[in-house]
């Protein structure tokens, strides 16, 4: 029955893990809660990780060939002269253009005022010539957002134009331009950007359409938020896209060729106009290049995607990350489980850069957070509470249970059960034959250091498989299988132990005698059976795990009872069952131990450089039988015939002098064949 204790301690280890995991899975649940809320904290740090995607991580890509850049330069004001220039520059300029062949002209410029008629109509004549201008607008907002106004060119000029688009930022929060307004909605009507235009003038579309979240043009579907505002997918630093001088195109110092069918956006890239804007690439961008960048993205139809699919990837993400950090802890435990939650989300971040440049932009921020959260909040518990008594094992066992078995327990420390239960188990008990001779003719420090070297020699072999050890018993140890961890195989662990043992006692024995010091010899008993296993002593004072019970004192007993018949290793019957079919043996006797009514079977099994042939077996056994059925003249005969053969065989010149013995006086007729053992 399981004690009290140990039913206490499980109820509160199970009220602790419950506890470690409802931390954890609040800690997600919060993360979730700030993803939902949109947390300005949080998405300030997120909108970094767009950047550092660009800027950092994938860097420039190539470009739409098509798209040039007007530069309203130094050169060009050098030359002629302040900026504004007389509008009959850009009516000049078109007219360059025109001739030039090129497919659209994008003003990032308006003229909102009257410079002079002459001049104005010479500017509104050129526009209407070419055929392919579009000029800009820039809307105005107020606090609360809405669109209050717009400033546009002149009438005329306007009217001259193929169309208008906006040139209007939306800069985040910390400053860096990151979305475009696709569309600016006035009185009904909406106004695309002059990237847009662009995009339409290039891919020789009229009209576009709007939907759920996503811009209609031609067959491009476009992404954009509720308020029509598209994400920028950058295509590098600035100066990327050619960039023409507007008076060396005045100049006729560009050939016509280069100019041919390409899109030229007009507009200021002299630091002096400050018309610079701050992208995820550079602080010091032209709003011109960003214009060029939006027209880029909608012809190569390269967009960043931030829609429900992404979100829904984001809120699977936050789970998963967070319920896999946590599981690492119950896995690989704190110290574990931080290395490998980084690398978790090392692998994380790899495929959200993944996904982003596939265009899918997934969140990095608060995946990161429920994977950290649920590391520390639930991790960090389950350290503190529930792998103390992981910790308390390790204290326990570790000095007598292989590391192993350590392990096992420290990850499921209630398999032990430490409290007290009844296990099936395999003990060993081995002794040193002669020891106390050996001790009283050798020096102190050699007794010592020879007793360590073969105790160090035969702990390494338990520990090899998997056996846990008791104690030692002055030159005597004591081994068991089967606790505090179960083990199912533990008699044949036990035999493939003892093996193992007299193979390495035979090595040592064999290095002793090239030293020229005696050697000695060991024998052990072993018996499989039930047992009580648990903490014994004075709590707080010396307690130590044990097993006791019968199978205990008989394997006790066969230890002492290999000296009788003087050979190394005896079995009991129990544990013979449990491994006959995996390991060799010779049935021994039928004895009866001081205490004990029943019989029991011994069996010597076949271990060691001594072990006997199949055809010995057989021959000792075929005696043993005429011996069991009186025929004492004929199982004389056969043990005498089987020691020629093995003179030292102890047990054959016991039951030689049995076989004289019982012919002499023949033994009752209720004798059963069992020897009843006087000695302990």
């Amino acid at each position: 029955m399981v004690s009290s204790s140990f039913l206490s301690k499980w109820l509160a280890r199970v009220n602790s893990t419950f506890l470690s995991i409802l931390l954890a899975t609040t800690s997600i649940l919060v993360v979730l809660f700030f993803y939902y809320s949109q947390n300005a904290f949080l998405e300030a740090f997120e909108s970094k990780t767009y950047d550092l995607r660009f800027r950092d991580m994938r860097g420039a890509i190539p470009l739409e060939p098509s798209i040039g850049i007007i530069a309203i330069d130094d050169k060009s004001i050098a030359e002629l002269g302040r900026y504004p220039w007389n509008r009959v520059q850009y009516a000049r300029l078109l007219d360059k253009l025109k001739a030039a062949q090129v497919k659209a002209v994008l003003f990032d410029a308006f003229f909102p005022e009257r410079e002079d008629k002459a001049n104005d109509q010479a500017f509104a004549s050129a526009t209407k010539r070419s055929g392919n201008v579009v000029l800009a607008a820039l809307f105005e907002y107020g606090k609360d957002g809405k669109v209050t106004g717009v400033t546009r060119s002149l009438p005329e000029i306007e009217g001259a134009a193929a169309g208008v688009g906006n040139i209007n930022f939306l800069p985040d929060g910390d400053g860096v331009n990151r979305r475009s307004p696709l569309l600016i909605e006035l009185d009904g009507k909406l106004t695309p950007s002059l990237g847009m235009m662009a995009a339409m003038l290039a891919l020789g579309e009229k009209e576009y359409s709007t939907g759920s979240y996503e811009v209609v043009l031609g067959g491009r579907h476009i992404p954009v938020d509720e308020n029509y505002a598209m994400w920028v997918n950058f295509t590098g630093p600035p100066a990327g896209y050619p960039r023409y001088s507007f008076i060396d195109i005045l100049n006729g110092r560009i050939p016509a060729e280069q100019l041919k069918d390409k899109i030229l956006f007009v507009g200021a890239t002299a630091p002096g106009i400050y018309d610079m804007r701050v992208t995820p690439f550079d602080g010091n961008t032209p709003g011109v290049e960003v214009h060029a960048t939006v027209a880029d993205n909608i012809i190569s139809g390269r967009f960043i995607r931030q829609g429900g699919l992404e979100a829904l990837l984001d809120m699977v993400f936050i789970v998963l990350m967070g319920v896999l950090a946590y599981m690492m802890t119950t896995r690989l435990r704190l110290y574990g489980a931080i290395p490998a939650t980084v690398l978790l989300l090392a692998a994380y971040i790899w495929f959200a850069y993944y996904m982003f440049n596939s265009g899918h932009w997934i969140n990095i921020i608060y995946p990161t957070l429920s994977a950290i959260m649920a590391l520390l909040v639930g991790g960090s518990f389950r350290y503190l509470v529930l792998e103390r008594s992981a910790r308390e094992m390790r204290s326990m066992f570790s000095s007598y249970l292989s590391p192993k078995l350590v392990a096992r327990l420290e990850k499921d420390p209630e398999a032990a059960k430490i409290g007290g239960d009844n296990k099936e188990v395999t003990v060993l008990f081995t002794d040193i034959k002669s020891f106390t001779t050996f001790s009283e003719s050798h020096p102190p420090q050699e007794v010592v250091s020879r007793l360590n070297e073969y105790l160090g020699a035969m702990v390494q072999v338990i520990e090899k498989h998997d056996g846990t050890i008791d104690k030692f018993i002055g030159d005597g140890i004591m081994a068991y299988w089967g606790a505090p961890l179960p083990q199912p195989d533990h008699a044949i662990l036990a035999m493939r132990c003892i093996t193992s043992m007299a193979e390495r006692m035979h090595e040592l024995r064999g290095k002793w005698e090239s030293e020229g010091v005696e050697p000695f010899s060991i024998r052990g008993g072993i018996q499989s059976g039930e047992v009580v296993a648990g903490n014994v002593g004075f709590a707080g004072k010396k307690m130590e795990y044990t097993v006791i019970g019968d199978t205990v004192n008989q394997a006790a007993r066969l230890e002492g009872t290999a000296k009788y018949y003087g050979i190394t290793y005896l079995v009991g019957e129990n544990a013979y069952k449990l491994t006959a079919a995996n390991f060799r043996f010779r049935e021994l006797d039928k004895i009866r131990v001081v205490g004990k009514h029943l019989p029991v079977t011994i069996y010597e099994p076949q271990v060691g450089p001594n072990a006997l042939s199949d055809a010995q077996i057989a021959s000792f056994e075929s005696a043993l039988a005429l011996y069991r059925e009186r025929k004492w003249a004929e199982a004389q005969a056969g043990f005498s015939g089987l020691r020629n053969q093995l003179p030292n065989d102890k047990p054959c010149q016991i039951y030689i002098d049995r076989c004289i013995f019982f012919a002499e006086n023949p033994p009752p007729e209720a004798w059963d064949g069992v020897f009843n053992r006087a000695e302990k």
